[in-house]
């Protein structure tokens, strides 16, 4: 493995974050001049209008948007607080693992096809590289320290494992349970605000702080092996 995980996760996120920063800048910019058009009031009545027009549409209508979305600089945190506003705790769990799967694919797909060219010459003229993960092993490594690190949207996370050019199969399989540890928490703290109870509110920022922190130490241990392996191929290679 010519490099960590770790360090190549970082070089393209930071040109990544970027794009984030831009599209946060755009959306704060849309929600100033809706202010300013239909005044804080009538923004108001047009976001109520809008969630009663979310509750009587059918699930797939949701979900389908945030599967699409989010495979820009969206983010789905806001998404799964809503689902579990809107759907319920467990209807939301069974409807967000197939809008995720769906969102992964397409996010692979653009990465490793139509988009590859564009992220390639943009990591080209920053002067970074993209990871070389030469086993099964390594691109396991690499989805799960990618996945876990703290930080980096979900879409961001996408293309930088689109790029590092890892299976699509392990891509998939791996993405889905890993990114679900912090989906529960959101989820649950999304319907103990639409239900006003205290207790789950609790339980739900519990699930997300538990996560968090297991999230910190898998990172931290999986950056140690990486470290190990790397400087023992180091070793042999030079032997």
């Amino acid at each position: 493995m010519q490099t960590t995980p770790e360090s190549e996760s970082r070089s393209p996120s930071r040109m990544l974050l970027v794009a984030f920063a831009l599209g946060c800048l755009a959306a704060a910019a849309i929600g100033v001049y809706l202010i300013l058009t239909f005044g804080f009031e009538g923004l108001i009545a047009w976001v109520m209008e809008g969630w009663q027009r979310l509750q009587d549409a059918p699930p797939i209508v949701f979900f389908g948007a945030m599967s699409l979305l989010t495979i820009g600089p969206v983010p789905l945190t806001p998404f799964y607080i809503t689902a579990g506003s809107l759907y319920g705790i467990g209807p939301s769990l069974l409807w967000i693992p197939p809008a995720i799967v769906l969102n992964n694919l397409i996010a692979y797909t653009l990465t490793t096809s139509v988009l590859r060219p564009w992220l390639q010459s943009m990591v080209a003229k920053r002067g970074l590289s993209i990871p070389t993960l030469d086993s099964k092993r390594e691109q396991t490594l690499f989805i799960v320290m990618v996945r876990i690190t703290p930080g980096p949207p979900y879409f961001m996370q996408s293309l930088i494992l689109g790029l590092a050019g890892v299976e699509r199969l392990r891509f998939l399989v791996l993405s889905l349970p890993v990114h679900m540890i912090f989906v529960v928490g959101f989820v649950v703290l999304g319907r103990s605000a639409f239900d006003g109870e205290l207790g789950l509110a609790i339980v739900a920022i519990t699930l997300i702080l538990a996560a968090s922190i297991c999230a910190r130490l898998a990172h931290k241990h999986l950056k140690a092996a990486s470290s190990v392996e790397s400087d023992a191929e180091s070793e042999a290679t030079s032997d």
